[in-house]
């Protein structure tokens, strides 16, 4: 007996190993198994492809029920059910989910709390493709989203989402008034996003707040703070302060340019005497605000400013802004010869930005410019000229190509002209 204990002992062993091996795989499996949670795929079908139905059913309805912390799940819900009626309104209709679809959504927005509001911003500033309904999410809540923004805006969290945040506390509006100026007037509210609130006061457009912007303009002595209270207040419909807003173009402080700059297209005949020198402004803001102004405030004087601007060192938008005015400029008789000058100032001028010579070109082809050089003098070869450059001397491709566009445009609307 003890001969063939020892004979099968090995098969044994075998044996032993095969059941534990076994059993560890199967465990292995089920373990596997419950470190995915529901939350992760919902997460991903509704944030990243946008089915919000397939989230909602298959993982985030288990997901609130598994997860220990709840907040992501509910705010994903809530906005899973906002997403699914906007976007899927008429497989809902048809699968008799319509209104069990609507009911969780009124009733999960009526229970969102302070900690989902939380989970809801930072979706909102992670910018998905269920941007918008996050938005009216928000806007749906009302004034009690209202703290929770402000506190994101002073301790600057949350920064892709701002814009938003303006936009949001813009559409509550009146109503939300109070919690708005109870932050501005809180001595601890850093002066930044006391101006930003401002700005969103003015936007509400409600006339009740001037008496409170009246009392805030005799207590503050920040010199940007006070432009944007005396902008907002002009807005709101005190034209008096009309002076103090075009005197704030040359003000030392920066934030009161600012202000300033961004109001000047809302008065009355401004100075534009004083809004052309704010082109040269060291803050490209007020450049751009200024250069959007002067297409509403037209002076032909402005002409050689804004030509100047298109090769500083302004940015791309403002530069787009300058474009826009001087198209503008053109078409209205403000700007006579401009199409030769910009023509000279791309194919004689080292203009290294190639985004610079982009918009050259671009402005070049608008149809009044067209117009421009067919009115030349046919001597001058503008077109020869152009296609000259196009060929011996630019480079860039994305240059080139609007070139291209450019000499396709002349060739069909303006007349061939001698090469000498």
């Amino acid at each position: 007996m003890l001969i063939l204990r020892r004979k099968n002992e090995p098969n044994m062993k075998k044996l032993v190993t095969i059941c534990l091996v076994l059993t560890w795989v199967v465990s292995f499996g089920c373990d596997q198994k419950k470190i995915i949670p529901e939350i992760s795929p919902g997460r991903d079908k509704l944030l990243g492809a946008g089915l919000a139905i397939e989230a909602i059913e298959e993982h985030l309805k288990l997901a609130e029920i598994e997860e220990e912390d709840k907040d992501e799940a509910r705010a994903l819900l809530l906005i899973g059910y906002s997403h699914a009626l906007t976007e899927d309104a008429t497989w809902l209709k048809s699968n008799n989910k319509e209104t069990e679809y609507r009911s969780e959504r009124t009733r999960r927005l009526a229970e969102l709390n302070t900690s989902e509001m939380w989970e809801i911003f930072r979706i909102l500033n992670e910018k998905h493709r269920v941007q918008n309904d996050v938005i009216k999410i928000l806007i749906d809540k009302g004034v009690s989203v209202i703290p929770p923004i402000s506190q994101s805006l002073i301790n600057n969290k949350y920064v892709n989402a701002h814009e938003d945040f303006a936009y949001i506390l813009t559409q509550i509006g009146s109503e939300g008034l109070d919690e708005i100026f109870t932050t501005v007037n809180n001595a601890s509210t850093p002066v930044l996003v006391k101006d930003r609130l401002i700005r969103i006061i003015a936007d509400i457009g409600d006339s009740s707040a001037k008496e409170r912007l009246e009392a805030l303009n005799n207590t503050v002595s920040d010199a940007g703070l006070k432009m944007e209270i005396l902008s907002a207040l002009y807005r709101l419909g005190n034209k008096a302060y009309q002076k103090d807003i075009e005197m704030g173009l040359t003000d030392d402080n920066v934030v009161a340019r600012q202000a300033a700059a961004r109001s000047i297209i809302l008065l009355n005949q401004p100075s534009t005497d004083k809004m052309i020198k704010a082109l040269k402004d060291p803050d490209d803001s007020v450049r751009l605000s200024i250069a959007q102004a002067l297409k509403k405030h037209t002076d032909k004087n402005a002409v050689g400013t804004l030509f100047n601007m298109l090769t500083n060192d302004s940015s791309i938008n403002t530069k787009k802004a300058v474009v826009d005015t001087l198209n503008h400029y053109v078409e209205i008789g403000l700007a006579d010869g401009l199409a030769p000058r910009l023509i000279t100032l791309l194919i004689g001028t080292e203009i290294p930005n190639h985004e610079d010579r982009v918009l050259i070109v671009q402005l070049i082809k608008k149809p009044a410019l067209i117009k421009q050089i067919g009115a030349a003098d046919p001597y001058d070869n503008l077109p020869h000229k152009l296609y000259d450059y196009y060929t011996n001397k630019e480079t860039n491709t994305t240059v080139n190509g609007v070139l291209n566009e450019l000499l396709l445009e002349l060739e069909k609307n303006v007349p061939n002209e001698p090469e000498e």
